[in-house]
């Protein structure tokens, strides 16, 4: 059947305090290609947990953005040299532009592979950023959105994970098909034979980004439970709002 859907009850769970817990619980969360640690959804869970928001530099202007990787594919650089090379040579003009032409209709054709370099050494840079942060914090629970969802995901898949995990529109299948790298839907390591413990997918049906019905994939192979969100669009950022993430934080911390 469809993976459980968690829409009704989570309004009533209680919020955490500080009297019924002696610890708050360590929260680590992976954010999304946009995101940082003051974006309104890890924001929002501040104020009642210990939040860990490790910085995984994916954005366009950061060290490991995908164009960082995409400038080294040998893809780009080789038609980019011999561009180079022509404009600097005594060749006639003509065989100059007819040269440089070709060169673009190089990168043209592999564009597909240019991009998944680019998205494949970013992914995989934050990918360990991700691990050396969930040995150094030893977190409670994991938040995970979009670009971290996909990392979240990979975590579980290792093994390198396997507590509770809160997944907000992970882009598990769109990342690693566009980084042509394996997208296996089960999650759980070969070696394994226990589930997954406590893991909530929640994902917009109005999501124009990650595709609604990957993640509804996903949550079926792996019997995670499912929220569906209405109307939202990808940033979900309805969630930061009266408390709502942190209920469905409290939720997955100390399940039914």
């Amino acid at each position: 059947g469809d993976a459980k859907s968690e829409q009704a009850g989570t309004h009533r769970l209680p919020i955490m305090t500080m009297e019924e817990n002696k610890k708050r619980p360590k929260i680590l969360y992976l954010h999304g290609f946009e995101e940082n640690s003051g974006s309104p959804k890890p924001a929002s869970l501040r104020p009642h947990v210990e939040m860990h928001v490790p910085h995984l530099g994916v954005y366009l202007t950061h060290r490991n953005s995908p164009i960082r990787y995409m400038l080294s594919s040998p893809y780009l650089i080789g038609p980019i040299i011999l561009a180079i090379f022509l404009a600097k040579s005594t060749l006639p003009m003509s065989n100059k532009i007819l040269g440089c032409l070709l060169a673009g209709i190089g990168i043209v054709i592999k564009r597909r592979e240019i991009i998944a370099a680019g998205i494949r050494g970013s992914l995989l840079k934050s990918l360990n950023i991700a691990r050396n942060a969930l040995k150094e914090v030893k977190p409670d629970a994991v938040v995970a959105f979009s670009w971290g969802g996909c990392l979240a995901c990979l975590l579980l898949r290792e093994g390198s994970w396997n507590g509770p995990t809160l997944l907000l529109a992970p882009a598990y299948e769109l990342l690693l098909q566009k980084a042509m790298l394996p997208c296996p839907l089960r999650l759980e390591p070969k070696d394994s034979q226990a589930p997954h413990k406590s893991v909530l997918l929640i994902h917009s049906e109005a999501d124009q980004i990650v595709p609604f019905d990957a993640s509804r994939r996903l949550a079926k192979e792996n019997a995670f439970r499912f929220h569906r969100v209405p109307s939202e669009k990808h940033a979900l950022f309805g969630l930061a709002k009266e408390q709502k993430l942190m209920l469905h934080l409290q939720s997955i911390l100390k399940p039914k």
